[in-house]
């Protein structure tokens, strides 16, 4: 009997390198040197359109303001310069990637900012914004959550994107760079576990600092500043201690048969399950002093 054959067993378009810092995958590799250029890009652009007030000023300039710091540099710019790859685009790591993280935020800012208001206090200060978007049920009474600073004005969607291509794409360097230093399979496992939670926690404390360390008041803060960069870190690297170990592995593997779009997806979704999960338990046990 014949063995049955399915469209997504064609063969392995992808190549292969070995290198030192960045993945072994000739496809992923150029990816990866894209966004950790971007790192610096994002943060120019972000400071000049929240400096600047353009990203205040109101619904439209809030929106556009977000896609300016992610879209053209994320998307457009790999779309452009791999439009001759033999990959079509969205078999290719770039995309991959992107469309993980688009599906992650999507669920984490509507339901997980919730937690971040009333469990660490975090406030978002957007007077001249009128599209929010945040869910109902979970967290604060909509009738005043206005009024306490607790609704998401729908540019952060998108500038959202931005910041988790940056903490993801610094932090899979950081974990592969932990990784590679054992020569044994139980050093690089343990390498690998060090990585993902030295990184976690790095980028948790980091995005505190650059993000929300302002004033009362001003765009985005916390009620408790000090309480938020000890143990808000901590609640924060959760997030990523469970998202960073997953999307390390998107088609790191040369022996493992690369993910479909449909998996990138499932995968995403799942971990914001986890994620959400992991923060009601913290909520369980150390309560929601915000709330």
């Amino acid at each position: 009997m014949a063995a049955t054959t399915y469209t997504d067993d064609a063969p392995d378009p992808r190549s292969f390198t070995a290198r030192k810092w960045l993945s072994d995958n000739d496809d992923r590799a150029w990816a990866e040197k894209l966004y950790l250029a971007y790192i610096p890009v994002f943060f120019v652009i972000s400071a000049i359109t929240s400096r600047t007030g353009f990203s205040l000023a109101g619904d439209w300039q809030n929106l556009l303001a977000g896609f300016l710091v992610w879209l053209p540099f994320c998307v457009l710019l790999p779309l452009y310069l791999r439009r001759n790859h033999p990959l079509p685009f969205w078999k290719q790591w770039w995309f991959k990637f992107q469309l993980y993280l688009v599906v992650l935020i999507f669920f984490l800012t509507y339901f997980g900012t919730e937690y971040f208001f009333d469990t660490l206090g975090m406030r978002y200060n957007y007077p001249n914004q009128t599209w929010f978007f945040d869910s109902v049920l979970l967290g604060p009474d909509q009738a005043t959550a206005l009024a306490d600073y607790k609704r998401v004005p729908l540019g952060m969607y998108p500038i959202s994107v931005g910041f988790f291509t940056v903490y993801h794409i610094g932090a899979i360097v950081m974990i592969r760079a932990f990784m590679r230093l054992g020569a044994s399979v139980n050093l690089r496992a343990a390498g690998f576990v060090l990585g993902v939670v030295v990184a976690a926690l790095f980028w948790a404390w980091l995005e505190t600092m650059l993000f929300v360390s302002q004033p009362k008041g001003s765009f985005a803060w916390y009620e408790d500043l000090e309480r938020q960069m000890g143990i808000g870190s901590i609640f924060y690297a959760m997030d990523f201690l469970i998202t960073f170990p997953n999307v390390y592995w998107l088609d790191e593997r040369k022996t493992h048969r690369p993910w479909s779009n449909y998996r990138v997806a499932i995968e995403a979704t799942a971990m914001c399950l986890l994620v959400l999960l992991a923060g009601d338990l913290w909520s369980l046990f150390f309560g929601v002093p915000f709330g």
